[in-house]
């Protein structure tokens, strides 16, 4: 059973609202590549791309914090995670 979740960070400012579906519930201290979750030639995908390239960010990101919660208008529950991406150099 797949898992929702929605995700932030102070690294990178994400514009899109939806949700990605993992397949196992991410623990904080996983690290995680969102990139493989966005289907191909997708606005999304192509503006996360961009938004990597733009802030010299690694694509890969470290799960630091999460929480369960619940969308009453949607009435469905999610996991928001915060992440931590490594710049390069």
């Amino acid at each position: 059973m797949n898992v929702k979740v929605r995700f932030y960070s102070y690294d990178i400012e994400f514009e899109f609202k939806n949700y990605v579906e993992f397949p196992v519930v991410p623990a904080v201290g996983d690290e995680v590549n969102l990139i493989s979750f966005f289907k191909s030639e997708t606005s999304e995908r192509l503006e996360y791309v961009k938004k990597m390239e733009d802030l010299s960010l690694y694509e890969n990101a470290l799960v630091t914090e999460r929480t369960w919660c619940r969308d009453l208008e949607k009435d469905e529950v999610y996991l928001l995670i915060h992440l931590k991406y490594k710049r390069r150099k």
